[in-house]
C-alpha cells in the first residue's frame, strides 16, 4: 500500500520539534539542567510501586474466588464477581486518561491505591454476596494504575530502551505475582486478616512514589487508532488479544475456586494457580523474542493448539485417575498458562508490525480495551460451563476457546500468506496518555 493510500488516522502528528523555531543568533539560551538521575528515581519509583501493587492485587485476585468456593458459592456468582473487575477495568479505561492529565500522575497514582486499599478492607466487612461491588471498584482503579505505570514507564524511558524495559518490567511484575501467589498459602484463609495484610500492601505501594522527587512525564496529545482499522489491517492481533483475555480472565478468576471444588486442598489449589503465571513466565521472554523472527500468526497457531492438547490431556488425567494427580494438573496448567498467556506480546507485535509505530500508546490502548473485553467475559462464559456440566466444564471452556482461536487463525495463514507491513515502521512520535472512545477516535484534552 502507498503512503498516499493510509488511513487518515494512521498519518504521524507533526512533531513538536519540527517546528520549534531556533534561537537567534549571538542569544544566549538558558535551561536548567534536569539532574541525571532524575529519569532513573522516577522509573525505580514507580516500578516499585506497581511491584507492590501487583503483590497486594495477587492477594485478592486470589483469596476471592477461594473463599467464595469454599463457601459453596455458586460457579456463577464467583464468575460474576470476577467479571466484575474486568468491567470496572473497561469502564476506567474511558474516563481515566483525562483525570491523569488534570492532576498528574503521582496525585492519580496515590488516588488509585487508597482507593484499592478501602475497597480491599471492604471484603471483611460485607457479605459475599456484595463482593462483586467491590471488584468493580478495584478494576476501575486497576485501569487507572495501568494506566499510570505504562505511560510513565513510556514518557520515563529513552526510545530505544523502551522496548528492554517494558520486557524486564513485565518479568518482574510476573515474578511478583508468583511469589504473591504462593504466599497467600503461608496466610490463613479462614479469616480475614489476608484482606487486611492486601490493604496495607496497596497502601506501602504510595510509599516508593510519593518519596521521590522526580516529576512524571508530561501528558501530551490523546492519539488513538480506530479498531475497525486494526481488524482491516491486523484481524489476527484482534483475536490474539481478545483469546488472551477469554483465557486470562477465567484461569485468574475460576482456577483457584476450580481447584477447590475438584477436591484439592488450599495449598495445592493455590499452586495450581501459580503453575499458569510460572509457565507464562518460563515463555514470556522466549515468544518475545521469536515473534522478532518468524511470522506472528503461525506462534499464535502453534500456541493455541498447544492448549487444546493440554485441555484435552487434562481431561483424560481427570478421567482415569491416574496416579499423582496433582502433579499432573500443576504441569498441564503451567502448559496451558504457557501456550495462552504470552500470546498478547506476540499479538501486539504483529498489530505494531502491520499497523506501525508513530502512534504505539493509542495502538496499545485499543489492544487493553480488547484484552480488558474479553477478561470481562471469560469468567462470566466459564463459570456457566461449570455450572451446566460441573468443575471440569473449565476445561471444555479452554479447549473450546482454544480450537476456535486456531481454526481462525489457521483460516487466515491459509487465505492471507505472511507478507510485509502495509505501513512500513516509521519513527515514533512523543508518548502521550490514549483515551480510548467506543469508536475508536481520538479525545481531545479537556
Amino acid at each position: 500500500m502507498s503512503q498516499a493510500s493510509q488511513p487518515q488516522e494512521l498519518q504521524p502528528p507533526e512533531s513538536q520539534d519540527s517546528v520549534a523555531a531556533a534561537p537567534e543568533a549571538g542569544t544566549a539560551v538558558s535551561q536548567p539542567a534536569e539532574p541525571r538521575t532524575s529519569s532513573v528515581a522516577a522509573l525505580g519509583a514507580i516500578v516499585s510501586g506497581a511491584l507492590i501493587l501487583q503483590i497486594a492485587s495477587t492477594i485478592v485476585n486470589t483469596v476471592v474466588p477461594l473463599k467464595m468456593a469454599l463457601e459453596q458459592k455458586a460457579p456463577l456468582l464467583i464468575g460474576l464477581v470476577g467479571s466484575a473487575y474486568s468491567v470496572g477495568f473497561l469502564a476506567g479505561c474511558f474516563v481515566i486518561p483525562a483525570f491523569i492529565r488534570r492532576v498528574g500522575h503521582i496525585r492519580a497514582f496515590g488516588v488509585f491505591a487508597a482507593l484499592q486499599a478501602v475497597l480491599t478492607i471492604s471484603f471483611a466487612l460485607t457479605s459475599l454476596d456484595f463482593w462483586g461491588i467491590s471488584r468493580l471498584g478495584m478494576g476501575f482503579a486497576g485501569a487507572g494504575h495501568a494506566i499510570c505505570i505504562e505511560s510513565w514507564i513510556s514518557g520515563q524511558a529513552k526510545a530505544g530502551q523502551r522496548g528492554r524495559l517494558f520486557g524486564f518490567y513485565q518479568i518482574l511484575n510476573r515474578l511478583a505475582l508468583i511469589g504473591s501467589q504462593i504466599g497467600v498459602g503461608y496466610v490463613s484463609l479462614q479469616s480475614h486478616d489476608v484482606f487486611l495484610l492486601a490493604s496495607a500492601t496497596f497502601s506501602i505501594a504510595l510509599i516508593p512514589v510519593g518519596m521521590t522527587r522526580a516529576k512524571g512525564p508530561e501528558s501530551g496529545e490523546v492519539v488513538s487508532v480506530r479498531l475497525n482499522t486494526m481488524w482491516q489491517y491486523a484481524p489476527a492481533s484482534v483475536i490474539g488479544c481478545l483469546y488472551v483475555g477469554l483465557m486470562g480472565g477465567a484461569l485468574t478468576n475460576i482456577a483457584p475456586a476450580y481447584g477447590i471444588l475438584i477436591g484439592l486442598d488450599q495449598a495445592w489449589a493455590i499452586l495450581l494457580t501459580a503453575g499458569i503465571q510460572i509457565g507464562a513466565l518460563v515463555l514470556q521472554w522466549p515468544l518475545g523474542l521469536l515473534a522478532d523472527r518468524v511470522e506472528s500468526r503461525k506462534i499464535m497457531l502453534t500456541a493455541t493448539v498447544s492448549v487444546v492438547l493440554c485441555s484435552l490431556a487434562l481431561g483424560v488425567v481427570l478421567w482415569l485417575s491416574v496416579p499423582h494427580t496433582r502433579f499432573w494438573l500443576f504441569g498441564l496448567f503451567a502448559l496451558i498458562g504457557a501456550g495462552a498467556m504470552p500470546i498478547y506480546t506476540v499479538a501486539v507485535a504483529h498489530a505494531y508490525f502491520r499497523l506501525g509505530r508513530e502512534r504505539a500508546l493509542g495502538l496499545s490502548a485499543q489492544l487493553l480495551f480488547l484484552w480488558a473485553t474479553g477478561s470481562a467475559i471469560g469468567p462470566l462464559v466459564a463459570a456457566a460451563f461449570m455450572q451446566t456440566v460441573g468443575p471440569n466444564g473449565l476445561l471444555a471452556y479452554l479447549g473450546l476457546l482454544s480450537a476456535a482461536a486456531a481454526a481462525y487463525l489457521a483460516f487466515r495463514l491459509r487465505r492471507n500468506p505472511p507478507s510485509a507491513s502495509p505501513f512500513g515502521e516509521r519513527p515514533a512520535t512523543a508518548p502521550t496518555i490514549p483515551e480510548v472512545s467506543p469508536s475508536g477516535r481520538s479525545q481531545g484534552a479537556k
